[in-house]
């Protein structure tokens, strides 16, 4: 990461209009909302007034950083300001402040925080750099100063607080959350099982991604090689389909350490229990704490070769362990670079809080023949969700939920979960996603041979139906989907997915598939 990096582009503000430093930074935060590059601009100038008011941020020579820790924001951020007449910041010279420069840290990262200081108080202390940025005509001329100082002082290093981490998966998930990650300042490796989706980042040295997160994200190691891809590294975010996490535990499985944490993002229904049961039949030499994430933390799309799009950085994410003690330890590790990541109370609840089985399989399916002829050219959610379509999801999530209550666990409904990660709210399911602005923009399949069908309905239809089933719990339109997405694509997708026998749960109690959670196997 370089500072250069950090600036917003449309931020770098040569007049400023602002009479005293509180409207200054008002006015930065403004500049940075209308450039679309904040998640809660309200929260943003809050938390850099409070600082403000509680530190001199003034450094001498003419110059002001103010900063904060804020949870408005989903990376760092930088806007430059200039106010030749000056303004009274309480400089440590008491000197009027004619350059200011607005720092905007995500608010669990600390120790990149103050790398960033550090490097951004040593470009401002190098000679001559204030009288430049001060008679700069042009904000590119601003820019292109910080782009030298970047290319002569290299990268910051990666704060030693941050995990060094593999990302195992080179789709739009795996690009985002390796792109999120290394803009976060974390040390990121990439893993793929094949060549063709990885050489393009290989090329460029990195990741391009645009939406709530923006910029050209440095990737340490892209490789199909798993032992060059994990080594040195302490979380392992395994990113694809739920129908690659047994060949993903194979391939990782024989060079995983102890002491790694992996999270698969997400688990879909079964998830963690599908990878241990591969670790174990493989004969793993480790044995890494094991997490699932209830649901993938971006609302995300592929735009081009080795780049991506964020529409959202969903608000709290809920990952469980395997058994569910370890829970702690695996946030312990996460929540120093992704605090979007809660406690869930065990893998049973992640996997059966998982809507995208709800609203993936079943949406595609009823908006068959639009797909088809439209070739995925409609928005997914607010064009392809009409009343009556999300009549039919909140019967389907009924009968999720219902299943989850006969093993005494409490999941959100549908409705819930979308005002929990987006704080979109509605009388009624229809409502409630038309009013998600994380939905705008997001396209159909353009195929309906897609990972809506082809991951969610074996692996997350199916075991929600084969638990509903086992627990004597009614799933008619669980199982109906599952047999119309067979029809459609003519293949046995109960006989592909994961039943509980697969899951190794056949023949146990509630209480003995509590235990295995909670606890370990039996």
């Amino acid at each position: 990461m370089k500072t250069r990096d950090l600036i917003v582009d449309a931020c770098a503000l040569l007049d400023l209009q602002a009479s005293d430093p509180a409207a200054a930074i008002g006015e930065m935060v403004a500049a940075m909302e209308a450039a679309g590059r904040l998640k809660d601009s309200a929260r943003c100038l809050a938390d850099a007034l409070a600082r403000h008011r509680q530190h001199r941020v003034g450094i001498g020579g003419g110059i002001a950083i103010p900063h904060a820790l804020t949870a408005g924001v989903s990376q760092p951020l930088l806007a430059i300001g200039r106010r030749p007449s000056g303004l009274d910041y309480q400089a440590t010279d008491n000197q009027r402040v004619t350059l200011i420069f607005l720092l905007l840290v995500p608010q669990s990262a600390a120790g990149l925080h103050l790398k960033i200081l550090g490097r951004l108080a040593h470009i401002l202390k190098m000679k001559g750099a204030a009288d430049l940025l001060l008679q700069a005509e042009t904000p590119a001329e601003s820019l292109a100063f910080f782009e030298r100082c970047g290319q002569e002082l290299g990268e910051m290093e990666s704060p030693d607080d941050l995990p060094r981490v593999c990302v195992a998966g080179a789709g739009a998930g795996g690009l985002a959350m390796a792109a999120h990650l290394s803009l976060l300042g974390c040390q990121v490796n990439l893993f793929n099982r094949s060549p063709d989706r990885i050489q393009c980042i290989q090329d460029l040295g990195g990741i391009r991604v645009s939406g709530e997160v923006t910029g050209f994200a440095r990737i340490s190691v892209v490789s199909t090689d798993p032992v060059e891809a994990l080594r040195d590294t302490d979380l392992v975010m395994v990113v694809v389909p739920a129908v690659g996490h047994r060949e993903i535990a194979m391939r990782l499985g024989p060079h995983l350490q102890d002491g790694q944490v992996v999270v698969l993002n997400p688990g879909r229904t079964g998830g963690a229990l599908e990878f241990a049961a591969v670790l174990r039949e493989t004969g793993a030499p480790a044995w890494p704490a094991l997490a699932e994430a209830q649901t993938l933390l971006y609302a995300c799309r592929d735009i081009a070769p080795a780049s991506v799009r964020v529409f959202c950085v969903k608000n709290a994410v809920p990952v469980a362990a395997l058994p569910a003690h370890m829970t702690p330890d695996v946030l312990a590790v996460t929540s120093k670079c992704l605090p979007h990541f809660v406690a869930g109370d065990n893998v049973l609840k992640t996997g059966l809080g998982n809507i995208g089985a709800i609203f993936h399989p079943a949406l595609a399916i009823l908006n068959a023949a639009w797909i088809e002829e439209r070739h995925g050219d409609f928005d997914y959610y607010l064009e392809g969700v009409s009343p009556s379509v999300a009549q039919v999801l909140e019967a389907l999530d009924g009968e999720r939920v219902a299943v989850a209550a006969a093993l005494g666990i409490g999941v959100p409904t549908a409705r819930q979960w979308l005002y929990l990660s987006y704080g979109a709210s509605g009388r009624n399911l229809h409502d409630a996603i038309q009013a998600n602005p994380g939905y705008i923009g997001i396209r159909a399949p353009n195929r309906l041979e897609h990972r809506y069908l082809t991951e969610d309905v074996p692996m997350s239809l199916v075991p929600m139906a084969s638990l509903g089933e086992h627990l004597g719990v009614p799933v008619p339109g669980l199982k109906a989907f599952i047999h119309l997405a067979s029809l459609l694509h003519q293949r046995d997708y109960w006989a592909e997915g994961r039943t509980v026998d697969k899951l190794g749960l056949n023949g146990m109690t509630v209480a003995q598939i509590r235990r295995v959670v909670e606890e370990g196997p039996l």
